[in-house]
Formats: C-alpha cells, structure tokens, sequence
C-alpha cells in the first residue's frame, strides 16, 4: 500500500481513529480525508464529533492555496470540488473513482452548523399537514367570502326598482 498524501501540503497523512472508523488527518493544514461513507458513518455514531475533530487536530502552518492540482490521496485522480448542501459557502473536494472527500481545516465545524440550522428549520410531517389544512381552509373561507359578496350585490340589483328612460 503507498502512501497516502495531503492533497494541499503534498505531505503524507497520518492515520487516527474515532469510533472504529479510520481517517487520514495532514499534520500540517489539520485537512482530512474520508473514504467513501466515512463522513456519514462518523456523523451517524456521534453527531458532536465533526466540531470535536476540528477542535483536536490544529494546523502546523498557515492555510493556503497551493498552485498544483488536488489529487486523491488514495488514487491520485484530480479531485472535484463541490458546495456542501448544495446552497452553503462550504467547498469540499471529493474523488469520483473512490467516493472519498477531503475537508479542508474549519470546514467541519462549519458544516456542523450548517447541518444544524438544516435540522432546525425542517417542520414535522405534523406540522405540514396541520398547515396545509390551515391554508385550504383560509382560501374556502375566502371563496366563501367572495360569493357571499357577489349573492349580496346581485341580490341588491335585482331588488332595485328600474326606471324607464
């Protein structure tokens, strides 16, 4: 087995284990790397354990931008990145041949919260419900309304003496 290298430092990682799953922390820039499903099953285990990670393992040097393309610290191919939920300002980078994902040094507490305010702005199936009910019945309330309106001036124009012209 090769080793493996961070993709920012060009260093190799070093291996540390939470919970039974191994994960590949840089000594350097405190970047990780997950194999495919490790993120999630660590998440799954303890969900306090991202921020916990970021707090344990602390960058050696000051973050920065190498000039040579990210490669996957398992396979070499180039990484891509991608934004975490799709609508964070979270890039992570992942391999597409392995499903691995390299996080960047900061980057898991931050996506903690994010996760967080996911979780807290998600309504109960309950609640849904209870407000689409809420909404039909406000708009048959307002056609009701509405006809009531309409019964009541045609009942007044009928009602009205004409005059011939």
């Amino acid at each position: 087995m090769r080793e493996r290298l961070c993709p920012v430092c060009q260093i190799e990682l070093k291996p540390q284990i939470h919970y039974g799953v191994t994960i590949d922390v840089c000594p350097a820039c405190a970047g990780i790397w997950f194999d495919a499903d490790e993120l999630t099953r660590l998440n799954e285990v303890d969900e306090s354990i991202l921020p916990r990670l970021d707090t344990l393992y602390q960058p050696q040097v000051v973050a920065y931008d190498p000039p040579w393309e990210r490669l996957c610290p398992v396979c070499r191919y180039p990484l891509r990145p991608y934004r975490y939920l799709y609508t964070s300002d979270i890039e992570l980078d992942t391999c597409d041949p392995c499903g691995g994902v390299w996080v960047d040094n900061a980057e898991l507490e931050k996506m903690a919260r994010v996760l967080h305010d996911a979780r807290a702005m998600d309504i109960p199936p309950e609640a849904k419900a209870g407000m689409a009910i809420a909404q039909i019945e406000a708009e048959a309330a307002e056609t009701r309304a509405r006809a009531e309106f309409w019964r009541g001036l045609f009942n007044f124009m009928r009602a009205r003496p004409r005059f011939p012209l």
